[in-house]
Parts: C-alpha cells; structure tokens; sequence
C-alpha cells in the first residue's frame, strides 16, 4: 500500500473508502470491479492502483479499516465502561449507529466479508473475526455484573440469543435498503428494554442503572 493515500484530505479517503465499501458489499470479490470503485468515488482507476497495488491489498485494507473504525467508535462511547450489560449493548448500538451515519455501507461489507468464498480472503477475514469475536465476548462476560439476571438463566445462550437477534434485524433492514440510523436506534433500544425485563429479575429504571441519555 502507498502511503500517500493518507495524504489526501480526509473527505477525499472517505470518499474512496465509502465507494470501495458499497462496491464490495453488493458484489462477491471476484464480481467487484476496480473500475467500478473508481467510478463510484470519482477517482480514476489509474489513481487506486497508485495508491493500492492490487484488489487484494485494497479489499483487506477495507476490512482492517472498517474493523478499527467500529473499535474506536466503542471506545469512544466507553462502551465496556459499565458493568450493565444491556448497558453495554445499548452503548455499543448507539457507537455502530453513529459510524453508519459516516460510513453506511460498512457493516454491509463487513457482513459480505464474512461470507466471501474466495479463498486467499476467506482465510484472512473468518480466522480474525472469530478471534475479534470471541476477545469481545470473554471481555463482556468479564466486566458485567450478573447479579440482576434470574438464576434459572444461562448467560450465554442468552447472549448469543440476543446478538442473533439483532444480527438477523440489521440483515433484514440491509438487504430492504432500508438503512435509518435513527430509526434503527429507537427499534433496538425497545429490543433491549424488552430483554431486561425478560432476563433479569426486575427491570431498570431510566437513571437508576445506566440508562442514561448521551
């Protein structure tokens, strides 16, 4: 990768990272065309091949920097900073709606990532999300507090009951083109308010266990 691609101004890498991100999300990798992302960001190609020496290199920069963006956008709204862990969902809703806002094909791709099928990527992406996915994992079950929850209650079905779920709503609102940030705020908040009381021996209230504006 040339360097000099993080010499353009920043509205300019946006640009080109936001076009590759829906090229590649609405084509398998071997279907998405170089030329196309050139179009799609108003580059020529000639300039993505100065700056990315292949397709290959260009498609598992994406992922990193898609990857990382996600990560910084948890930090960013202290995410694991809370032992409430549908605190910590809703934290984590509000931080992936807001890299949507920048970014709206990006869990798009990050989700056709996952199921590509050409070999050398396959290998690369699956191996590091199901590490990435199972560090997240162990960190949450290490932070919260399980007190609250009823005690005929496996916490990890429950988990993955719930991630499933919301999975499945944002495949839903992908693949419908129906991608509203705001809206998908206000569904998965009512989800989450609906799982606490399901979940845990009695339900939050607004200030007195984190559900706190921000």
């Amino acid at each position: 990768m040339n360097d000099r691609f993080f010499l353009l101004p920043a509205e300019k890498q946006r640009q080109i990272v936001n076009a590759a991100q829906k090229v590649f999300s609405q084509n398998a990798y071997k279907k998405a065309s170089m030329s196309e992302i050139a179009g799609e960001s108003g580059v020529s190609k000639a300039l993505l091949f100065h700056y990315f020496k292949n397709k290959k290199e260009f498609y598992l920069y994406l992922w990193q920097f898609s990857v990382n963006i996600v990560f910084e956008a948890l930090k960013k709204f202290d995410t694991i900073e809370t032992q409430d862990f549908f605190e910590m969902l809703r934290r984590s809703l509000f931080a992936k709606c807001s890299v949507m806002r920048n970014h709206p094909c990006l869990f798009d791709f990050l989700l056709k990532a996952y199921y590509e099928q050409e070999p050398d990527i396959q290998q690369s992406i699956h191996n590091q999300y199901v590490d990435v996915s199972k560090r997240c994992e162990d960190r949450i079950f290490e932070r919260i507090d399980t007190t609250g929850f009823r005690a005929d209650i496996d916490l990890k079905i429950m988990y993955k009951e719930i991630i499933m779920a919301i999975e499945g709503y944002m495949f839903h609102k992908y693949h419908a083109g129906t991608i509203d940030p705001d809206e998908i705020e206000k569904d998965i908040t009512i989800l989450l308010a609906h799982w606490r009381t399901v979940y845990c021996v009695s339900s939050a209230t607004e200030g007195g266990t984190g559900w706190k504006k921000r």
